[in-house]
């Protein structure tokens, strides 16, 4: 779907969809709800795994949550849902230096919300 210069590139039954928007700076991605626009990222790969991580946790809010906070959904989620958001917020060393594991346990726990994302989308409920 093409709206624009901007692509849907990935989409959730829920309304929730990964946006590639081509522009004179460098392109961005988008994660978009049903009431408009939820986060902006550089690199599709971040947009989409925050879109997994949204799915599979029925949503969070950042407001307030400051630079370092996490959503309280994060926050009473699985290790791997947080660690994978702080992957995403922040990066994949700072999550592995945050929760004291090697990079590739973070890695894992990325792999793990795809995987989890995936089978949602594809689910008795979903379309894929």
């Amino acid at each position: 779907m093409n709206d624009g210069d901007e692509t849907v590139i990935e989409a959730y039954d829920d309304g929730l969809r990964v946006v590639h928007e081509e522009r004179m700076r460098p392109d961005a991605y988008h994660v978009d709800g049903p009431d408009g626009r939820i986060a902006s990222f550089e690199i599709a790969a971040a947009a989409r795994l925050y879109a997994d991580l949204y799915a599979i946790t029925d949503g969070f809010d950042e407001k307030q949550t400051g630079r370092r906070g996490v959503p309280p959904t994060i926050a009473r989620a699985d290790e791997g849902i947080r660690m994978t958001y702080l992957a995403v917020r922040r990066s994949v060393a700072y999550a592995a230096a945050a929760f004291d594991v090697d990079e590739s346990v973070v890695r894992d726990a990325v792999d793990g919300v795809h995987a989890r994302a995936t089978e949602l989308r594809s689910g008795p409920d979903g379309n894929g």
